[in-house]
């Protein structure tokens, strides 16, 4: 049971009855439900519902807990190395601000990551982790729409890319590469990013599908020559994505809208082959 009141999460519980009849905050184990329980119970901040930085702060811990994070408690030691997800200290959930949530070794075996950047506001800006996470991306994400950098590479993240992260519109740079991301590439809810200028996911085998030449991931690459086909959906911002790669192949001359065993792709900037994962974490 949480000891803050109904109103203190009402921010919270909205963004999620627009999907849900039963959302997961009421659901126990769920990392949303976690996150809340946190933010209620153990969090030495102790934020109000009328807190500008409430939704940030829930949507980060719902990461954390998303990816693998343990428990996290009063007593938790958040400097001490420990093995599997989030092994390396980042000092997520800490009793401070988010933008104090990173490690303090910059070179070396250590590093962990965490949030590498704020506006003057204090929004988060940019978040770079590379800390054996495991487990999938929450939707929660999109919610950071000031969001310019993110970067979960070389993980152990499986899943799908959350369709929710074409709502962070100043997005510069989505790096997933070398997870376990599987699906398709979710193009009409990330032609939503117009500033995006790098997406990398190479390393994710089991994505699959056709990113057509005139698709709109191939019309927001920089180097893209019209005219758009009168059937194709129409990408209307500026035409800055100048790095676009995957594990992939040419499109096959196979019947369109047949999706392959791997991804077919017309305009990455370039495809990777296979690559044993172990020479890669």
């Amino acid at each position: 049971d949480y000891t803050a009141s109904d109103n203190n999460n009402s921010s919270i519980i909205s963004i999620h009855m627009a999907k849900h009849t039963r959302h997961p905050l009421f659901v126990a184990d769920t990392p949303q439900y976690r996150a809340l329980h946190w933010l209620a119970n153990v969090d030495g901040l102790r934020l109000r519902h009328y807190d500008p930085g409430l939704v940030q702060r829930y949507v980060l811990a719902v990461l954390y807990f998303s990816t693998g994070g343990p428990p996290v408690n009063e007593h938790t030691d958040l400097t001490r190395k420990h093995g599997g997800p989030w092994r390396n200290p980042t000092m997520f959930l800490a009793p401070t601000h988010e933008c104090e949530w990173k490690s303090r070794i910059i070179d070396g075996a250590g590093r962990g990551g965490g949030i590498r950047r704020c506006d003057r506001n204090r929004t988060v800006v940019e978040i770079s982790l590379y800390n054996e996470l495991r487990g999938s991306i929450p939707s929660e994400l999109g919610r950071l729409w000031n969001l310019r950098t993110l970067y979960l590479g070389r993980n152990r993240i499986g899943g799908t890319i959350p369709t929710e992260l074409g709502m962070m519109r100043k997005l510069s740079s989505l790096s997933l590469q070398w997870n376990d991301l599987s699906g398709t590439i979710p193009q009409r809810y990330l032609g939503e990013m117009r500033t995006l200028r790098a997406l990398q996911l190479e390393g994710n085998e089991k994505i699959r599908g056709n990113v057509d030449r005139h698709d709109l991931l191939c019309q927001m690459r920089n180097k893209y020559r019209g005219p758009t086909p009168r059937d194709a959906e129409r990408y209307t911002g500026r035409r800055v994505l100048r790095v676009f790669t995957a594990t992939c192949v040419p499109p096959s001359s196979g019947s369109v809208g047949v999706l392959s065993d791997r991804l077919e792709c017309a305009c990455c900037t370039e495809c990777f082959g296979k690559t044993k994962k172990d020479l890669i974490y």
